[in-house]
């Protein structure tokens, strides 16, 4: 099992001493709720000083307008020896699959990666790699892990993207009240749990206050990567994490998992929860 983690391009060689074998980023104006996206020479240069895993997220819905862009970056892409491609929109594997392009591909959207038979209808259509959803439990990702060939990644660390809006709320929201917006990111109270608003130029992402933590599921959990994000954790405390899931993952001694309880807090999210949909009856 590896570990790929979502951080700034500053923090990569750091995060690689520490243990992280694989870095996700996103394509500047081609991914949405990325705090770290780079441009096509940025990973030019970023190549110079790291070789290994890289995976570039080109995950943003596509208008037709952007369709011609998309082809040309997605074979910009193609030249830089990356590892693979994490798509949302059907177009990213379209081009991909037309212009055979060598760049592996990953199936990342979102809400739908919950089910084997679809993961293996993606894998026949190209998909080397799939993104399994949040809202499914462990033993349901250790299901799909045995009867997919896909390669698969879990989010096991980080604040959860629990819905994205092209609009812009928060901006339109302060110009309602007459006021200035003086930051990106805002946090909300409802229900009395803590929610926060990221605002970026493709729209708001809503994540959920709490972090998502994993700990106590590495030991059992059948998949090729997890995912570590860094966004909103403090420097000190995502190096202690990092090392800590390293240390986990290495030995799957509980010890660590109890630190990392500790550290960072124990929201499991949906790994031991069904989620359930009801069709409310009318009155």
């Amino acid at each position: 099992m590896k570990i790929a983690t979502v951080c700034s391009k500053d923090n990569i060689l750091e995060y690689e001493k520490i243990g992280a074998n694989a870095f996700i980023f996103g394509l500047l104006n081609f991914s949405s709720g990325y705090h770290n996206e780079l441009s096509i020479e940025e990973i030019k240069e970023l190549r110079k000083t790291y070789t290994g895993e890289l995976f570039i997220a080109v995950n943003k819905n596509m208008f037709n307008s952007e369709l011609k862009e998309l082809e040309d970056k997605l074979i910009e892409l193609d030249k830089l020896d990356i590892n693979g491609i994490l798509f949302y929109d059907i177009s990213v594997l379209s081009i991909h699959n037309r212009l055979k392009l060598k760049t592996p591909l990953v199936w990342n959207q979102t809400h739908m990666v919950t089910n084997y038979n679809t993961c293996n209808y993606y894998y026949d259509k190209g998909c080397t790699y799939g993104v399994i959803a949040s809202e499914i439990t462990l033993d349901e990702i250790n299901e799909i892990s045995k009867k997919t060939k896909m390669k698969l990644f879990v989010n096991v660390l980080g604040y959860q993207v629990m819905g994205y809006t092209r609009r812009s709320l928060l901006s339109n929201y302060f110009k309602s009240i007459g006021k200035e917006k003086k930051k990106d990111n805002y946090t909300i109270i409802n229900n009395g749990e803590e929610y926060i608003v990221k605002e970026e130029d493709k729209g708001n992402a809503f994540l959920f206050g709490k972090a998502l933590n994993g700990s106590n599921i590495i030991k059992d959990l059948d998949v090729d990567y997890i995912i570590l994000n860094d966004y909103n954790f403090d420097k000190n405390t995502f190096n202690k994490a990092l090392e800590l899931y390293v240390s986990l993952v290495n030995t799957k001694d509980d010890k660590y998992a109890i630190e990392l309880d500790n550290l960072v807090g124990e929201n499991r999210g949906f790994f031991f929860t069904k989620t359930i949909y009801k069709v409310k009856k009318n009155d």
